[in-house]
């Protein structure tokens, strides 16, 4: 993951709640550091219940003993069953549970293929009522040639003069966005614990998508091309492209921004709450390179993805078929002569506030955007949808 597990500083989420445990679904995306989400992360992998101290077990076995009784038989009809695949029931259930069944209706979905030099992510349409499937690429990522690393190299250097200013945020950075995001919109768990879930699972997808990325593209890291870039971090043992914390940052700033928009409150319509999450996710992404373990490429890379994963969560959230999918083409990352010494990133280039909604841009010669081609009726997923309309409906004034 793009994250420090582990590490002191980093976990300053501890009031994030609901995502304590998601811990233990390190086997799904390596999210060990999201335990530090709140303070339901010593509460064991099952959730909000935990281990039962000792004291507590051997004091249940003596109580039953004491009132129980005689044993009266159960008939069938005294029990009503529960409604199969019925949302209903998610409202029972411990978060961590919740993000299991979360995680399945999004990963059940994403494929995966590396040929020629191209990384492609797939979509997986399909009807499961008959059942028809086709994978629709969904982002698909050529690595930077070694020039262009080349080229970028001395830009990081030079992001290195920054390091005194900002290592107080990379340092606090190495945690997750959220506790930047949440400085911009009141994120609470206990005010609005299904956003966070939201946002769980949003990061959830940028991390389990972008880690297959990192290891088919295998990039160097700026340590590894000079011995003078001498970052003010622990450089992470995955590749440089996509950036991790471009990504997450900017599929949960998105996720965030359109839920807002969505919930039709004032003043949240205002690009201006956009235009914050946006310079937020940002300022992650280029501390990065100014701690010295991202070129400027990376966080292009990065937000191109995180951006369009979000995008693609909100619609799979609101029950619409995902139809777009986008390249990012690293070989053409230059400034037309082959240089791209002075390409830096700026996410205005790859965002358009006019869109509707405010999304993606291809205004670059190295990102494109690509069309679902043949599609099939896609299937939607009621689970996710449930926990949109609850995080939805926790930013609505009260009247």
């Amino acid at each position: 993951m793009a994250h420090s597990g582990g590490v002191g500083p980093e976990g300053s989420l501890g009031s994030l709640g609901s995502l304590g445990s998601l811990g233990s679904l390190g086997s799904l995306g390596s999210l060990g550091s999201l335990g530090s989400l709140g303070s339901l992360g010593s509460l064991g992998s099952l959730g909000s219940v935990g281990a039962n101290p000792p004291l507590v077990a051997q004091a249940l076995i003596t109580s039953r003993d004491g009132i129980a009784g005689t044993w009266e038989p159960v008939q069938y009809t005294e029990v009503t069953a529960n409604h199969q695949e019925d949302t209903a029931y998610l409202e029972r259930l411990a978060p961590a549970v919740r993000t299991s069944v979360f995680a399945l209706e999004i990963g059940s979905r994403i494929g995966f293929n590396f040929a020629n030099g191209n990384a492609k992510v797939f979509h997986l349409q399909t009807d499961f009522q008959l059942p028809d499937t086709k994978y629709q690429t969904l982002m698909e990522m050529k690595r930077p040639t070694r020039e262009i690393f080349a080229d970028q190299l001395t830009m990081v250097a030079n992001y290195a003069d920054l390091r005194p200013d900002r290592s107080g945020e990379i340092i606090a950075q190495l945690a997750t966005p959220l506790e930047f995001l949440r400085a911009i919109a009141f994120v609470d768990p206990e005010r609005t614990p299904f956003t966070v879930e939201l946002l769980g699972m949003s990061l959830w997808l940028a991390n389990y998508v972008e880690m297959r990325l990192k290891y088919s593209l295998s990039c160097k890291r700026p340590i590894e091309w000079s011995p003078q870039i001498q970052p003010m971090i622990w450089t992470p043992t995955h590749g440089s492209l996509p950036s991790g914390h471009a990504t997450e940052a900017f599929c949960m700033a998105q996720v965030l921004w359109l839920l807002l928009r969505e919930s039709g409150t004032s003043p949240y319509s205002g690009d201006l709450w956009g235009e914050m999450m946006m310079r937020q996710a940002a300022r992650i992404a280029i501390n990065r390179t100014v701690a010295g373990v991202h070129f400027p490429v990376d966080s292009v890379a990065g937000a191109v993805l995180g951006l369009n994963l979000g995008e693609y969560l909100v619609k799979r959230c609101k029950r619409e078929q995902p139809d777009t999918g986008w390249k990012f083409n690293g070989e053409h990352f230059h400034d037309g002569s082959g240089s791209a010494t002075n390409m830096d990133f700026n996410w205005r280039d790859y965002y358009d506030f006019s869109s509707s909604p405010p999304g993606l841009s291809d205004t670059t010669g190295w990102v494109s955007r690509t069309n679902f081609q043949n599609s099939i009726d896609d299937a939607v997923s009621e689970p996710l949808g449930w926990l949109w309309a609850r995080a939805k409906a926790e930013w609505h004034d009260i009247t």
